[in-house]
């Protein structure tokens, strides 16, 4: 691998300097610029030491003075404004080298808050008509938010999404919530993979809305709205860990079974969301109330929340800095996090 974690990069189409933050597989790294973290390939970045070594230096003709110039220019006094898009799901896939052929292993899944309002988030998911995954949690304004990860071969299991958004802050205008419900379907997204892969783009990106509806509204967007209530039976008995307390914790362990008591019999997959959504609500938490430090108990076996955990922490701006080190009471299943405000 060309790039290690940490390698300061130059984007070739936009000169943008950033970080590499994780890498994704042979051909592709994630890097950070500013305070957003997205997936490149390799072909797409360079060393900013190389290119500026490289690059051709043009000659610049000094602008010719006029009267006034010496005065010094008055320093803007607005901020930039962000523009509001909707609301997208996102699809990354992670590719595995199978003999000389790169196969999709698995999907990962990201819901992008491109809106000014804040949400609370119920989401599902459901594979061969039952409930396989429930989480919930909050969308701040203009973030983006970790769902879950999907095997490919779970694609047969005629896998269906469930969002349902409601509004953090009441508007007499607005609806106070709003239900959408995505369905794979597996050949169409086998080829828009396909085109992806061959585009050498990183991810789909999917509206879920373009702006949240007023009351009444039934704004569907091209997707196929279910009834809530004629579904309720299919439900399974996952009950939900309550809502984070008012109280910040600074200590948080993500042991599933800490969580809640109906976890035997999830996927892997399943338990690694709810563990990771149970993280974030704390996180979240924890940088409101401008918390010094926290401690997450993520345990040892295979590394994978732990290296999820440590990703989510490299996205988040407030935090100053990690670490995972030998402690007498956790061993090496834990990490401690310091802020900085």
């Amino acid at each position: 691998m060309k790039y290690e974690i940490g390698d300061k990069i130059i984007l070739l189409h936009s000169k943008e300097e950033g970080t590499v933050v994780d890498i994704v597989n042979g051909d592709m790294v994630m890097v950070e610029v500013g305070n957003i973290t997205f997936p490149v390939y390799l072909d797409q970045i360079d060393f900013p030491y190389f290119y500026r070594f490289t690059e051709k230096k043009q000659a610049v003709t000094p602008p010719r003075k006029i009267a006034g110039d010496e005065l010094p220019v008055e320093k803007k006094k607005y901020q930039d404004i962000k523009t509001e898009k909707g609301m997208f799901l996102s699809i990354l896939p992670v590719y595995q080298l199978d003999g000389y052929e790169e196969q999709i292993q698995l999907l990962k899944f990201h819901l992008l808050n491109e809106t000014q309002h804040s949400y609370t988030l119920h989401f599902r998911v459901w594979l061969k008509q039952q409930l396989d995954l429930e989480i919930k949690n909050d969308l701040q304004p203009f973030s983006h938010f970790y769902l879950s990860d999907l095997l490919f071969e779970s694609l047969n299991d005629n896998p269906r999404f469930e969002f349902t958004f409601y509004l953090r802050d009441k508007n007499p205008r607005l609806a106070p919530s709003f239900h959408k419900v995505w369905k794979i379907k597996p050949k169409q997204l086998f080829q828009q993979l396909n085109d992806l892969h061959l585009r050498r783009d990183a991810m789909l990106s999917f509206p879920l809305f373009e702006k949240y509806p007023e009351k009444q509204a039934e704004t569907h967007y091209g997707f196929e709205p279910d009834d809530i209530g004629r579904m309720s039976p299919l439900y399974s008995n996952i009950q939900l860990a309550p809502d984070a307390p008012l109280e910040p914790r600074y200590e948080v362990d993500l042991h599933i079974e800490k969580i809640t008591n109906d976890w035997r019999g999830l996927s892997n997959i399943a338990i690694l969301a709810i563990q990771l959504n149970e993280f974030q609500r704390y996180l979240d938490l924890a940088i409101s109330h401008r918390q010094p430090s926290m401690i997450v108990i993520h345990g040892l076996g295979k590394g994978k929340l732990r290296d999820e955990i440590h990703q989510l922490l490299r996205q988040t701006p407030e935090v100053g800095n990690f670490v995972n080190e030998y402690h007498p009471r956790y061993g090496y299943g834990a990490t401690e996090i310091f802020f900085k405000y």
